[in-house]
């Protein structure tokens, strides 16, 4: 498997990772944290970063300097893809030929970790949370969360099940992103629009 250059690590590599510090949580859910975290406004620096995932991840251990480095990768590429116009962004799941019940408990575990990084991001007298479309939002992705993984046969119904579970999830949080965002970055994005009058 051909690393990414810039260091950002695979699902795989991240859960041997997080084998060795005897982690508590999966890669697929610490990655969910990441997103949750952007998806709610926080624009964190390294060491509060580290320190969040590794509460989360009640490791035995504090995180090394490697995990942290490709942990911040995975951060700055996230936010990278969440930002991008072209709806690049994908949750850090297992590939399709997974098995399908794996898949499931990824997803589930995703979504847990996002509302658990969007929770700690998200400040309770920020109006935009109680926000229609943000709190339905939310409610979906906690109907994801706990989804459960051994009701699924495996056969195709199931398969598409999950393809559109899988998209909505992708979209849900582009969507969370957008709406959340910080101010100074909204503007970034308004300037190639018309500008109008408030």
């Amino acid at each position: 498997m051909m690393h990414p250059p810039s260091g950002v690590p695979s699902l795989d590599e991240l859960a041997n990772a997080l084998v060795r510090l005897n982690a508590g949580c999966t890669a697929s859910e610490l990655h969910g944290v990441i997103a949750g975290l952007l998806a709610g406004g926080a624009r964190l620096n390294r060491s509060t970063l580290q320190k969040i995932l590794e509460t989360h991840s009640e490791a035995d251990q504090a995180f090394g300097d490697e995990i942290t480095a490709s942990l911040w990768q995975l951060q700055l590429k996230t936010l990278e893809d969440l930002a991008d116009s072209e709806l690049i962004f994908a949750p850090l799941l297992p590939d399709d030929d997974d098995d399908l019940a794996a898949r499931v408990s990824a997803i589930s575990d995703w979504c847990q970790g996002f509302l658990v990084g969007f929770g700690t991001a998200a400040r309770p007298n920020d109006t935009r949370i109680h926000d229609e479309s943000v709190r339905e939002t939310l409610q979906d992705i906690m109907h994801v969360a706990n989804v459960d993984a051994s009701a699924q046969d495996n056969d195709e119904s199931d398969e598409s099940a999950y393809a559109e579970l899988y998209e909505f999830v992708r979209v849900a949080v582009i969507h969370l992103f957008e709406e959340m965002a910080p101010p100074e970055e909204r503007h970034a994005h308004d300037e190639d629009a018309e500008p109008t009058l408030h």
